[in-house]
């Protein structure tokens, strides 16, 4: 399995519903959302809440369901084209934050190819989350199998890991 192919493996995650993994990934990045009244609110740093709102927003009435546990009146149809879009962003972002090859980077949009419509916006937190993390620098302190190459005994930084990875050599 490529490298390429292992980061689109482990992006969605198990969430039964696109805001469920909004919420997760929102708050993995430190953004914390939550209903004041009626209305959606998020705390968090600026600038990740900024990153966050084009698909908060896009996918704000599914958010408010999930965090009330009522149904979902979302128009899934309207918000298709958009995730995907953003998707697209997002992954050419990573890729240029983390220094992967051109080849891994086409790799991974080839990949997305192969997502049903329904994983797009799930795919797209993800990726999401991924971006805002290089651009914090902690992109390579990840514990996900696929991006952490660090020996596990020793202390490396994030700049040595990411040296070692083996898709920086192709760059």
């Amino acid at each position: 399995m490529t490298a390429a192919d292992q980061v689109i493996q482990n992006a969605a995650g198990i969430f039964d519903t696109p805001a469920q993994a909004i919420i997760a990934r929102c708050t993995q990045s430190g953004v914390h959302l939550r209903l004041d009244g009626e209305s959606l609110k998020a705390k968090g740093d600026r600038e990740t809440i900024a990153a966050w709102n084009p698909m908060i927003q896009r996918h704000k009435p599914e958010i408010i369901a999930a965090l009330t546990g009522a149904e979902s009146e979302a128009d899934f149809v309207n918000t298709l084209a958009a995730d995907s879009e953003e998707l697209t962003a997002c992954i050419i972002e990573l890729c240029q934050l983390a220094g992967y090859s051109p080849e891994t980077q086409n790799r991974m949009l080839e990949a997305r190819r192969n997502l049903y419509p329904f994983q797009y916006s799930t795919e797209c937190a993800y990726f999401k989350l991924q971006a805002i993390r290089a651009k914090a620098g902690t992109y390579w302190n990840s514990v996900e199998p696929s991006h952490n190459t660090g020996n596990a005994t020793t202390s490396t930084t994030t700049r040595e890991r990411a040296a070692g990875h083996p898709a920086r050599g192709r760059a």
